[in-house]
């Protein structure tokens, strides 16, 4: 019967395819310095004086928007095979704070569960994938003439996808469902983004809620996620979408991201009133693809057409690439434990937040990082745990540090490198700048929430707990959203039609005696509720909310709404800085100060004078629950040296140390400072290598959103039956087994209660600091 679906599925879908504390630390002597302000890519001047501003009460104040700039809905393929039942425009009245509605597994085509999220965005951009753009909903629903659900065909082909999503997550896509697939690459997308467009044209409410017209650009050749957002200041854009399959049909991924580039420079960059800024995300998903090694001739990367990258890609991707998300849905991207051998600082607990992909695998190889983070108790990090009962690691999220030069092409590799985490890339442009004369990789942060629900900025962890999830009816049951056991026979059947492997087996896992190759599978477990994009902006509007995308005075926040800050100048801020800050003053706009915004660019001269940075946070103030104070404030610090050799530095530049820790039950003390700002003059500096610097604000501890489900059920994990693992049905704690650390075999099953906590965090975009011969 599942071959004859399977069959079915292939040929009907085929068919159719063819017809998405204040504190101030260390100030030094005075210096004499230099600085200036610079753009080495598109300069953006956006307005700094009252008279041209759209907003009443505007001035040359700026003030923190939050935002989201990573919104799939039911128009993207993915997201509608997830049963994600809202649109564009409920997605941007989701953001703007009026209800909406996610499906259940009972019924996946009817509203079922309804959200709302208490504190509305500022700005946001539905960006659907612009690889079947629009494609499948429109086939299934005949152009919205039938509802969902009434195509048996699509309904066939959605549960296999639904049952196999991650093959589609790590890329290992079977043939023959990339065939049904892609066959809708073939479908022209332009009438749906004509309508994305439009809705996103009528929700913009200049001076209150922003929209920006977008897509998601999803290169995944071979696994290797080269994703990026594409977002455009106005209404002027490219008449179509820029697929990764059409019209860049290539075989492997080694020109991707330079087609793009040259497609929305030859349709916007050169078309007058056309601006955009493309935002890389998910690169812990890139297999070392994202920015490729220096090669040992050239002192370069490999790029276009696998030869040497030249200076004017460089300024092509410096030009384009503005943003860097650094967290979303699937983890954070700043850095991962295990690579910071031979950097300054361990970092293992700094390094240790969301980690999607894990180099802790609990063999005895594992980088000497892992064995100081991961003690072997249901306290550790998630990342420490998510291999158990994984066979040998056969989890999505373990992997191996990429081997060799030469990554890319079409076979999956499923490896991690440093270069596709922030940490490392940030000061690897800045090696490369120093060859070539351009930095490719300067990027400024941001988050967001890469939601395939079309519930746009929905990070909060308390909410996210209760009922909501990201994934449709892939996340909307707790033995989905914690994991569960499931049997991974070998070998896999094969379908008697294509000949092709079933990746997976149709065994029942409550039985381990009939389970071959029985695994505990964490399923959702290992996403985030997504993560937050900020900026300082005199106004909530397009002109000046892209201005400050563009211009990099942007920071990210893993889902909370804390503030963060950081100037740098060439000589000491006043000893009031940080009071002007409390204050809500723009010290560099006010002429308060001679200093350059995060996202610049500081030129100083003279040796051995290094920068002043100025560094200032303010907690989440709170919505339905209370805001969490702060409780440490850090800049990171990261240079390559003489050689090329990439190193950082973690600077503690403020610390609550008596921070409480949260109660069994996950509710919290509220104690500690509000706001935490700093100081810190970089005696250290070296002006022959440069150095760059951001902020990092972490939150008190609190418990993890799976953590909390399970305190809010009260699962006792001394229920769990000994014979398979799991709860018996008249415990009522049936599904919920990824609360627990289980271990023993079968007959002698085990489990400890898991108690994840974690800190909450804001990044700020770095500034880059330059010295110049005297």
């Amino acid at each position: 019967m599942f071959e004859r679906s399977i069959k079915r599925a292939l040929l009907l879908c085929t068919f159719s395819a063819l017809s998405v504390l204040t504190l101030s630390a260390c100030q030094g002597t005075d210096n004499e310095l230099v600085s200036e302000q610079t753009s080495p890519g598109a300069t953006v001047t956006p307005a700094e004086s009252p008279g041209d501003a759209e907003c009443l009460g505007s001035s040359v104040r700026k003030q923190a928007f939050f935002g989201d700039l990573h919104i799939h809905t039911k128009l993207s393929f993915d997201a509608y095979f997830f049963n994600s039942i809202n649109g564009p425009r409920e997605a941007y009245q989701f953001a703007k704070g009026e209800n909406a509605f996610l499906p259940s597994g009972e019924d996946p085509d009817t509203p079922a569960r309804q959200i709302n999220i208490g504190r509305p965005l500022d700005f946001a951009a539905v960006t659907e994938h612009a690889e079947q753009l629009g494609t499948f909903s429109n086939i299934c629903e005949l152009q919205g003439n039938v509802p969902a659900g009434t195509n048996p065909a699509c309904n066939t082909l959605g549960q296999v996808i639904r049952d196999n999503v991650s093959v589609f997550i790590t890329g290992n896509v079977p043939l023959y469902l990339q065939v049904v697939t892609s066959a809708g690459s073939r479908v022209p997308s332009t009438r749906t983004w004509q309508e994305i467009q439009a809705i996103a044209n009528a929700e913009n409410q200049p001076c209150k809620f922003t929209t920006f017209n977008g897509y998601e650009f999803s290169s995944n050749k071979g696994g290797q996620v080269l994703h990026r957002n594409v977002i455009f200041e106005g209404t002027q854009v490219p008449n179509d979408v820029v697929s990764s399959i059409a019209p860049i049909p290539t075989n492997d991924n080694t020109n991707d991201e330079w087609g793009l580039f040259d497609k929305l420079k030859a349709e916007c960059l050169d078309v007058n009133g056309c601006d955009v800024v493309t935002i890389p995300h998910s690169t812990n998903q890139s297999d070392g693809r994202f920015a490729r090694p220096r090669q040992n001739g050239t002192g370069l990367p490999p790029a276009r057409d696998n030869a040497t990258l030249t200076a004017a890609d460089a300024t092509l991707r410096n030009t384009m690439d503005r943003l860097f998300e650094i967290v979303q849905h699937k983890g954070a991207s700043e850095c991962i434990t295990g690579f910071n051998t031979g950097l300054t600082g361990g970092e293992e607990s700094g390094c240790g937040f969301e980690e999607w992909k894990t180099l802790c695998k609990g063999n005895a190889d594992d980088p000497a990082e892992c064995t100081r983070v991961c003690k072997g108790k249901a306290t550790d990090p998630l990342f420490c745990q998510v291999n158990r009962y994984q066979g040998n690691g056969k989890s999505i999220h373990a992997s191996s540090a990429c081997t060799g030069s030469d990554i890319g092409g079409s076979t999956p590799a499923d490896c991690t490198a440093p270069l596709d985490y922030a940490r490392n890339v940030i000061p690897e442009g800045s090696a490369i700048k120093r060859k070539l004369g351009v930095n490719p990789y300067q990027y400024g942060f941001i988050g967001s929430s890469d939601t395939h629900n079309g519930i746009a900025g929905n990070t909060d962890k308390n909410k996210f707990a209760k009922n909501s999830g990201h994934g449709g009816v892939l996340d909307d049951e707790p033995h989905e959203a914690l994991g569960n056991w499931e049997c991974r026979a070998q070998p896999l059947p094969t379908d008697s039609v294509t000949g092709f492997k079933i990746p997976f087996s149709t065994e029942s896992a409550d039985d381990p005696n009939n389970c071959a190759d029985r695994v505990f599978n964490p399923v959702a477990s290992n996403f985030t509720p997504g993560g937050l994009a900020g900026v300082w902006a005199r106004e909530n509007t397009r002109k000046e909310i892209f201005a400050a995308l563009k211009r990099r005075e942007t920071f990210a926040t893993s889902g909370s709404r804390m503030r963060i800050r950081t100037l740098a100048s060439h000589k000491p801020f006043p000893g009031n800085i940080c009071q002007m800050l409390a204050e809500g003053k723009s010290p560099i706009e006010e002429g308060l100060v001679d200093a350059v915004p995060m996202g610049s660019t500081l030129n100083v001269k003279g040796k051995g004078k290094g920068p002043y940075i100025v560094a200032y946070a303010i907690q989440d103030p709170g919505g339905e629950e209370p805001g969490i104070p702060l409780q440490k404030l850090e800049l990171v610090k990261t240079w390559a040296n003489a050689v090329g050799d990439l190193k950082h530095q973690v600077l503690k530049l403020a610390e609550n140390s008596n921070a409480p820790q949260p109660a069994q039950d996950c509710s919290l003390q509220y104690k500690g400072p509000e706001q935490m700002c700093a100081v810190f003059h970089d005696t250290n500096f070296d002006p022959a290598t440069g150095a760059t610097y951001y902020a990092r604000a972490l939150e008190n501890n609190s418990c993890r959103w799976t953590t909390r489900i399970c305190a809010a059920k009260g699962v006792q994990c001394e229920a769990l039956q000994p014979g398979n693992g799991l709860f018996p049905a008249q415990s009522g704690f049936s599904g919920y087994e990824g609360c627990c650390r289980i271990e023993g075999e079968t007959g002698s099953f085990r489990g400890d209660l898991r108690f994840i906590t974690q800190q909450e965090r804001a990044w700020s975009s770095p500034i880059w600091v330059e010295g110049k011969a005297p």
